[in-house]
């Protein structure tokens, strides 16, 4: 959700700056900066989105296969000395 929210915040800047300059240079100019700057920042909440998921998807993933039978093994060895 806070992904969300930083995409929509920096798209409100990108529009917000694309349409001040907008004024300044013409319609024609102007709508090519919107659309660009719109492509822009959809790209960084793309991006930061799929940063996030795989952040989540690397502390849910489950161990390697056998990593539970070494642990044991390994205990079981240091039981030993």
């Amino acid at each position: 959700m806070a992904v969300g929210a930083v995409g929509g915040v920096l798209a409100y800047r990108k529009a917000q700056e694309a349409l001040a300059d907008a004024r300044e240079r013409g319609v024609v100019l102007s709508a090519q900066q919107v659309g660009l700057s719109a492509a822009t920042a959809l790209a960084t909440a793309r991006a930061a989105a799929a940063g996030a998921a795989a952040a989540v998807d690397h502390r849910g993933a489950a161990p390697a296969p056998g990593s539970a039978a070494s642990r044991v093994l390994s205990n079981a060895k240091r039981g030993e000395q």
